[in-house]
C-alpha cells in the first residue's frame, strides 16, 4: 500500500480524500452525484483519464453497497429492466466514442439539458412520465445514459431525471439509481480497462479512495433520512440545477 501512494504528494493524498468523501456525501444524501462531484475537482491535480479510472472503480463498488442496502432487490431489478436494456445498448457504443465525440460540446449539451429539466420541473410541479411511456422512455434513457456513462462515468442527471418523472418514493429512487448506476459501472471498468484507461495500479488506488467515499455516503445517508419527502425532491432539482449549471460552465470556459 505505501508503495502504490508512494508517487502521490500530500497534496494529491488530501485532494483525493476530500474529492471522494465530498462525492461520497452526495452519493449517500440524494442517491447519485459521486462522479459529478469528483470529475468536477479531480482533473485539477489528475489527468483526466486517471480521474476517470478512479471514479470508475469507486462507483462501481459504492453501488453494490447501495444497491444491498436498499433492500428489495428483486423489485427494483424488475422495475429497472428497460432502463438496463438501454444501458447494455448504450455504454459500448459510448466506449468506442471515447476517443473521438468532444468532451466540450458533450458536457454542454448535457448541463443545458439538465437546466432545462429543472426549469420544466419547477413550472410543472405534476411533470410525470405518463405510464404509457414508462418502458420506451426507460429504453430511450438507458441508451442516452449508457453512451453518455461510457464517455464521461457521470451519467446521473439523465436517470435521474427519468426516475424524478416517476415519482417514486426515496428508498425506490435511492435503490433504483444504484442498481443502474452498478450495471453501468460494471460496463464501465471491464470498457476502461480494455482501452487501456485502467490497469492494475489504478484498479488498487481506486479500493483506496473507496474508504473516504463510504464515510462521506454514511454521512449522507444519515442526513437524507432525516428529509422530508418534498423537500428531498426540492433538494434533488436544486442539485441537480447546479451540476447541469457545473456541466455547462465547465464546456464555455
Amino acid at each position: 500500500m505505501s508503495e502504490l501512494l508512494a508517487p502521490l504528494s500530500g497534496a494529491t493524498l488530501l485532494g483525493l480524500a476530500i474529492a471522494f468523501l465530498l462525492g461520497g456525501f452526495a452519493k449517500g444524501a440524494l442517491g447519485f452525484g459521486l462522479p459529478l462531484v469528483t470529475i468536477s475537482i479531480l482533473p485539477n491535480f489528475l489527468p483526466i483519464d486517471r480521474a476517470l479510472a478512479l471514479n470508475a472503480v469507486a462507483l462501481l463498488l459504492m453501488n453494490i453497497i447501495q444497491f444491498v442496502q436498499g433492500g428489495a432487490m428483486g423489485d427494483t431489478v424488475r422495475r429497472c429492466w428497460p432502463l438496463v436494456g438501454g444501458l447494455v445498448l448504450g455504454v459500448p457504443l459510448g466506449a468506442t466514442l471515447v476517443n473521438i465525440v468532444d468532451g466540450a460540446m458533450l458536457r454542454a449539451i448535457l448541463g443545458a439539458f439538465v437546466m432545462l429539466f429543472v426549469l420544466v420541473s419547477v413550472a410543472s410541479p405534476r411533470f410525470r412520465v405518463p405510464p404509457r411511456w414508462v418502458v420506451p422512455a426507460g429504453w430511450g434513457t438507458g441508451f442516452v445514459a449508457g453512451i453518455i456513462g461510457a464517455l464521461t462515468t457521470a451519467n446521473g442527471p439523465v436517470l435521474v431525471m427519468y426516475m424524478v418523472g416517476l415519482n417514486v418514493p426515496r428508498m425506490v429512487f435511492v435503490a433504483s439509481l444504484a442498481w443502474l448506476f452498478l450495471v453501468t459501472g460494471a460496463f464501465n471498468v471491464v470498457a476502461y480497462w480494455s482501452i487501456g484507461i485502467l490497469d492494475g495500479e489504478r484498479l488498487l488506488l481506486g479500493l483506496v479512495c473507496l474508504l473516504p467515499a463510504t464515510l462521506g455516503m454514511l454521512i449522507g445517508n444519515w442526513l437524507a433520512g432525516r428529509l422530508p419527502a418534498t423537500l428531498f425532491r426540492r433538494v434533488v432539482l436544486v442539485v441537480l440545477f447546479v451540476l447541469g449549471a457545473n456541466l455547462l460552465r465547465r464546456a464555455i470556459f
